[in-house]
């Protein structure tokens, strides 16, 4: 329950959905929180909702805005000097609509907060992680689209395919420094983003329409399963996993054997070409046949 304790994390997007319930788990393991959005009123209340015995604070900012992250920094830096996690949760799911139909500057500004928004917090605050304590850590929410089509919600998919190249590629450059960079994938969470797609209507969403109207009635995927999983990888536990994308929900993180995995295969969990190459049929088939007999024997 202290897995946190003693640690300075930074959290985007932490105001409401996955961003705050990202927060409530981070103070519940002890943590001393700066919750980052848009919003004062939805920052004080969500401040105000944490539960446990760090120090929570807010600042209002737009991560799509260079200039506002660096000034950012530069306050973080004179207040408090170093950090021990970042969380990159803030996002947006518009534009909804064939490609040719959707307005532009909606695009363009999806990509500006779910990827340069990512970029921009990385870039400003990598140099005040406090790698001297134990190990520093980055976590980014990657999800819908990063990892297979995700038609009509191009702009959004697109921003989180290219964060969760950015992680791989960041987490290969920062390995040395002891810092521990990932994605998680939250699933289909019942929160204000899916409002994009009921303004965008059935003609412009297809069939995600009923699909998001169906997840949202069954009540979607708990936002705290996502929250755990983001302790987990900002505390020491997750030591050494690094430039991978986690599902929530669909992965068993908690198991020692997978995070074994996750740590000594350098392809697992990652953005990769399935070609005849370097993933054969045959590798592939081996895989299966595994996963089965692993499912048999669980019975």
């Amino acid at each position: 329950m202290n897995s946190l304790q003693n640690k300075t994390i930074i959290i985007t997007g932490g105001s409401k959905g996955i961003g705050l319930a990202v927060a409530k788990q981070c103070a519940k393991a002890g943590a001393d929180l700066i919750l980052v959005a848009r919003q004062n009123s939805d920052l004080k209340s969500a401040v105000e909702a944490l539960e446990g015995d760090g120090k929570y604070e807010w600042y209002s900012l737009d991560v799509s805005t260079q200039s506002d992250v660096k000034k950012f920094a530069d306050y973080m830096k004179q207040k408090f000097g170093a950090i021990d996690g970042l969380v990159n949760g803030a996002g947006m799911l518009s534009p909804v609509g064939k490609t040719a139909d959707v307005d532009c500057d909606s695009f363009v500004k999806t990509l500006h907060v779910n990827f340069l928004g990512t970029f921009y917090m990385c870039h400003y605050l990598i140099p005040l992680l406090n790698i001297h304590a134990n190990r520093a850590k980055i976590v980014n929410f990657s999800g819908g689209g990063a990892a297979g089509p995700f038609p009509r919600y191009t702009a959004y998919a697109a921003s989180k395919a290219a964060v969760m190249r950015f992680t791989e590629n960041i987490a290969y450059e920062y390995k040395e420094n002891h810092i521990d960079i990932n994605a998680v994938a939250p699933g289909f969470v019942a929160t204000g983003i899916h409002d994009a797609t009921f303004a965008a209507g059935e003609k412009a969403a297809g069939k995600f329409f009923e699909y998001t109207k169906q997840k949202i009635a069954e009540g979607g995927v708990d936002p705290d399963i996502a929250g755990q999983l983001t302790v987990f990888l900002l505390s020491s536990a997750s030591n050494g996993i690094t430039g991978k994308m986690i599902s929530a929900i669909w992965d068993p993180w908690r198991a020692a054997g997978f995070q074994e995995k996750l740590r000594v295969d350098k392809d697992f969990a990652t953005l990769r070409r399935i070609d005849e190459m370097n993933f054969t049929k045959k590798c592939l088939w081996e895989k299966i046949i595994t996963k089965l007999r692993s499912l048999v024997r669980g019975k």
